[in-house]
């Protein structure tokens, strides 16, 4: 019996093979370099755009793929006065972490693990995002307690003691790694008075008051302020009638949101040392303000930074510094844009003291060349096609797109700026991207801050310039 079992089996595989040999021979398959794919296109799904009694207004797209409902409400605000700069990171964490009088912390915390839904408060500056996420069965309970949180936060003196000392702990270790010195103080050259380019201090922290939190709510938490997005397993008009349930009591004002200054533009090359001892290593940033995000020249600058320096081990700063000699674990550049005022541009290194100077010098080589010569037509190619290939996964969800399309209101920009680069990055040529590094590169006009023991250095940072040294504390 084994051995007829044993000749079948062997039958069978031989079958398989033949038939396998005999398909490979007839079939002719293309080189994977020699295939043709169809031109990639992306559309952002349908959505509604809604508004609510009370004068909230922002987005919908109904999703019956899970019972999951999302919400976003994106509340506008502002810095506070330079003397009190964290009081928008205290009072988005005092708001979802002290509750409110119905629902003070632990009975919401209890309550919401029992629901397996999620609340949460993030933000910078200029926004507080509170965020949902709960099964459709429980949404009306969930929205209710949502609700409460956005309009009617307790503030309570113990939670804003205890993040008061979570700040200060973290300040208290702001020193302890290297790349944070180097970026801190990189971005405050660059910004100078600039609120882009404040940052906390113990005096500030301590002079944080719970009045300061309550008329920060007072001022920005109205419903005609916000901007808010709903994706899920609800339709709108199940949705919308909940809302208006929920928020009935969220009266509306009229707020008035500063406007960003302008950043200061008198820029010049100047050299910045921090001293950081005990270790080996030199912390290097290269760069001058960037550009704001309505800059019709963005697409071409995203693909000459991603040859230059952002396309990780592809770009050439990579190549030169790390890949060919091996000064580097980290290094590369960005150019950022940003929505309110400018972005900046920054190359960067971390490596050997005693190799410091002739990184800065490889850096520098490398954007010399992108200005003189720029990319070559195969760089050119690929940048483009990464470009838009991945922008495929901003359409991964539909949660996301909402996410985006209130991203977009709140910053000011048309709601198909995503399908608009998409055609932007296709049509670019590659003497648009020499043309931009010619004029968005400007080396005389670098800001240079070296983090390190100078003792180790190579050569004097001196060498290159008049140094600024930089005290830290």
């Amino acid at each position: 019996m084994k051995s007829k079992m044993l000749v079948l089996l062997l039958s069978g595989l031989m079958v398989i093979s033949c038939a396998s040999h005999q398909a490979g021979v007839s079939i002719k398959r293309p080189h994977p370099k020699n295939l043709e794919y169809p031109e990639l296109k992306v559309e952002t799904p349908e959505y509604t755009e809604i508004k609510l009694g009370n004068g909230m207004e922002g987005f919908f797209i109904e999703d019956h793929e899970v019972p999951v409902v999302n919400i976003t409400i994106l509340v506008k605000t502002f810095y506070p006065d330079k003397s009190k700069f964290g009081r928008n990171e205290m009072a988005r964490w005092v708001m979802r972490n002290g509750g409110t009088k119905q629902w003070p912390s632990r009975k919401l915390n209890d309550e919401l693990e029992f629901l397996a839904a999620n609340i949460r408060f993030n933000g910078g500056g200029l926004s507080t995002t509170a965020s949902l996420n709960c099964l459709k069965k429980d949404l009306p309970h969930v929205l209710d307690i949502y609700a409460d949180l956005i309009m009617n936060p307790a503030f309570p003196e113990d939670k804003i003691s205890m993040k008061r000392k979570t700040m200060l702990e973290e300040l208290r270790r702001k020193n302890d790694k290297p790349m944070n010195i180097a970026r801190r103080e990189y971005r405050k050259l660059i910004y100078k008075e600039h609120p882009y380019g404040w940052y906390g201090t113990k005096e500030g922290y301590n002079s944080i008051s719970r009045e300061d939190l309550v008329k920060f709510h007072e001022k920005y938490f109205h419903p005609g302020n916000t901007i808010i997005g709903i994706c899920g397993d609800v339709t709108e008009a199940e949705v919308t009638s909940l809302l208006n349930k929920s928020f009935s009591g969220w009266e509306k004002a009229d707020v008035e949101i500063e406007e960003i200054p302008a950043v200061e533009t008198d820029e010049s090359e100047n050299y910045n040392y921090v001293y950081k001892g005990d270790m080996n290593q030199a912390y290097i940033m290269i760069g001058h303000l960037g550009i704001k995000n309505d800059n019709p020249d963005r697409c071409a600058i995203n693909i000459m930074n991603y040859i230059l320096g952002g396309g990780a081990f592809a770009s050439w700063i990579s190549q030169e510094v790390r890949v060919k000699r091996g000064l580097a674990y980290s290094t590369g550049s960005s150019f950022n844009s940003r929505n309110f005022a400018k972005g900046t541009f920054t190359a960067y290194a971390q490596t050997k003291s005693g190799e410091y100077s002739r990184t800065i010098n490889l850096i520098y080589d490398q954007i010399k060349r992108m200005k003189k010569e720029g990319p070559t037509q195969v760089e050119f190619k690929k940048a483009v096609d990464s470009f838009l290939n991945s922008h495929i996964f901003d359409y991964e969800s539909k949660e996301a797109i909402v996410q985006r399309l209130v991203s977009l209101e709140f910053e000011g920009q048309p709601l198909d700026t995503p399908e608009k680069d998409m055609k932007k990055y296709a049509a670019l040529t590659i003497e648009d991207v020499l043309r931009v590094a010619k004029q968005y590169l400007r080396p005389d006009d670098f800001t240079i801050l070296v983090v390190g023991d100078k003792a180790q250095f190579d050569k004097p940072l001196s060498s290159f310039g008049e140094v600024n040294e930089i005290e830290i504390k």
